[in-house]
């Protein structure tokens, strides 16, 4: 049995080596790291402005790293017009060779600072506004508390965003499986839908029974090729297919906007069930079809967490991951 001093002097050592290992890191990269950086930023994002708008930094700021990395690496990186901001083939060719050992200098910092402390850093999530708001944020609470040394840098947005040139950690995304080639992606929960409306509506409008009668109703659409055009019903016991759809009467670009006009009475709506969940359980919404199954665009509905596939996955990203499954 090995002597309990020895282990604990061995630990010791070992947790010495690895601060050691981040301190020299973070001593030798951090000039040359942070004109990197911003270098790259701006050449993702297409302009200064843009790159500094991202940082919260004045653009001046960010034109002087830029001038500083160019300087120290003697090469022109960008060329400037009044309109347009264009990578040099020079400029071109040292990113593409730079960006690799910057990600390996964040792995090598990653591996090292997981020895030996509690999960931390900035974490960069993305999602759409709805999911944000409605399922995530208040999940959050809780993985701030589990995890104080983890930053979390939420960016919510109904764009499809680019997690490698967005310099994004881990995307939510809602729908059938994404294609995902160099990420990972992984299933959280399923999604099903429902097609509600609230009491008041009903008591003016009447409750349908069965799909096909909702040709007579309002209907409240999601800016959406599938959503905008028949719905689809399963029956649950008998696997019935069935399409219906209501007349339209608002189509609105955002779910959270959709489920507040089904609760102000304006029509029937198709939600996510992570939508309306608790509209349900309060009963300010009634689900039409509770023997049916309901979609716009398929049965296979997801919420996924997708993230780039990489040697290494640090730390916080997978306490966040396994936080989310949790719940």
């Amino acid at each position: 049995m090995a002597d309990p001093d020895i282990v604990d002097a061995v630990i010791a050592k070992k947790a010495m080596i690895c601060q050691s290992v981040v301190h020299n890191l973070h001593e030798w990269t951090t000039m040359d790291d942070e004109l990197l950086r911003t270098t790259l930023r701006v050449a993702r994002a297409g302009s200064f402005a843009a790159a500094a708008r991202e940082t919260g930094v004045d653009p001046s700021s960010v034109s002087r790293h830029v001038a500083a990395l160019e300087e120290a690496v003697n090469i022109r990186i960008f060329d400037r017009t009044t309109r347009r901001l264009d990578l040099t083939e020079a400029g071109r060719l040292y990113l593409d060779r730079a960006a690799p050992a910057l990600d390996a200098l964040d792995e090598a910092a990653d591996v090292a600072r997981d020895m030996m402390t509690e999960p931390s850093g900035t974490l960069r999530v993305t999602t759409s506004v709805a999911f944000g708001e409605r399922w995530l944020v208040p999940r959050l609470a809780a993985f701030r508390s589990a995890f104080p040394g983890i930053d979390l840098d939420l960016i919510l947005t109904d764009a499809m965003t680019d997690l490698a040139q967005d310099g994004i950690d881990v995307a939510l995304r809602l729908g059938p499986r994404p294609e995902t080639g160099s990420m990972v992606a992984a299933k959280l929960f399923d999604t099903p839908y429902r097609v509600v409306a609230s009491p008041d509506y009903l008591a003016r409008r009447g409750h349908p029974h069965a799909p096909q009668e909702l040709a007579e109703h309002d209907g409240l659409l999601f800016r959406l090729p599938a959503f905008q055009s028949s719905w689809q019903f399963v029956g649950v016991e008998d696997g019935k297919s069935i399409e219906a759809r209501p007349k339209p009467a608002l189509t609105i670009s955002n779910a959270l906007a959709l489920r507040r006009a089904a609760l102000s009475g304006m029509g029937v709506a198709l939600l996510a069930d992570w939508t309306i969940r608790s509209d349900l359980g309060a009963g300010t919404l009634v689900d039409l079809f509770p023997h049916l199954q309901a979609s716009a665009g398929g049965f296979d509905s997801a919420a996924w967490v997708v993230y780039l596939s990489r040697s290494y996955v640090p730390a916080r990203l997978r306490v966040f991951i396994d936080h989310l499954r949790e719940r």
